[in-house]
């Protein structure tokens, strides 16, 4: 059975400095260590971790846990827990009377070497301080006899923790906390705001009745609207098929359009060549008037000259 490290071995963890790093022997006990608060904190107005050391004044006014939050913190104190031993922790009372609770693991696995990390939760309705050298957990170290001893090639070694995880960092960094207060008022103001309504609700009967009414005329005028919505609908399907119908006749329109243009140019193409086939001939003809004018012309021109000629004289048929 496990035995329990107390008194002087436990003060000599202390002062060996190999178990229990940056150790104070004043914290020590007749059976456990109480682990100190770091200058390290990760809280959500500031967004990623801090030391407390470096912050202004102002800024340390606000390193408190507020009602309803959660602020991270490490132990000052680093522990190289050897594989024959294993320690168990427990909440420091005096924080626990302040309301505060302290969240994370209450057992230290044999092979650990590390900072101890915890989450204080702040349930009371006043802000805590955060004091860097304070108590923070109390730690009971215990050694293991040879039969409880376990081959540490047979289990992983524990995950160290010197700082704050990144996917701890990125929660806290969207981490909006909800103070007693803040519940208390709201619940309050509900509770004014339900008097209100149930006071109203009592004097106002009849403007209930009124709404009933109102209800029923809206009701109706729904109806009627979606009575006319659907009459629209229907207009709209029947001017949706005759602007169809529309198409399809202007399309049937514009095909007999292009036939017609089609069989126009075809009439004009044959009308022009028997225009020209009739200006053929008639030229044709007029050139043969034109002879026979001149021949006519020709002839009478003789004609008239063998009258003249006779007429005076010149002419002797008989003689």
């Amino acid at each position: 059975m496990a035995e329990t490290i107390t008194g002087n071995r436990l003060r000599e963890l202390v002062v060996n400095g190999k178990v229990i790093e940056n150790g104070i022997l004043d914290h020590c006990g007749s059976l456990k260590y109480d682990f100190t608060l770091s200058d390290e904190i990760l809280k959500s107005d500031f967004s990623t971790p801090v030391n407390m050391a470096n912050l202004s004044i102002e800024e340390r006014r606000s390193a408190l846990i507020q009602p309803g939050e959660v602020v991270y913190v490490l132990t000052k104190e680093r522990v190289n827990i050897p594989a024959d031993m294993y320690m168990s922790l427990s909440a420091n009372r005096g924080m626990s009377e302040f309301g505060v609770l302290t969240l994370g693991g209450f057992a230290v696995d044999p092979g650990y070497s590390g900072r101890l990390m915890f989450g204080l939760y702040n349930y009371s309705s006043t802000p805590f301080p955060l004091v860097p050298g304070s108590k923070l957990i109390g730690g009971v170290f215990y050694s293991l006899n040879e039969n409880e001893l376990i081959d540490p090639n047979a289990i992983e070694k524990p995950k160290s923790i010197d700082e704050f995880p990144a996917r701890l960092i990125n929660i806290i960094s969207k981490y909006s906390p909800t103070g007693m207060n803040s519940l208390e008022e709201a619940i309050k103001t509900i509770s004014k705001q339900m008097e209100a309504l149930k006071s109203d609700f009592n004097k106002s009967k009849d403007d209930l009745f009124s709404l009933r009414q109102l209800v029923q005329e809206a009701q109706a005028q729904v109806n009627h609207t979606n009575k006319s919505v659907k009459e629209l609908s229907d207009n709209v399907l029947k001017l949706t098929e005759s602007v169809t119908n529309l198409k399809t006749e202007v399309s049937e329109l514009k095909d007999g359009l292009k036939d017609e243009v089609q069989l126009r140019k075809g009439v004009k193409e044959e009308l022009d060549k028997q225009i020209e086939l009739v200006s053929k001939k008639v030229d044709k003809k007029l050139i043969f008037i034109k002879g026979a004018v001149w021949t006519l012309s020709a002839l009478v021109a003789v004609l008239i000259t063998l009258l003249t000629c006779w007429a005076n004289g010149w002419l002797n048929f008989g003689n």
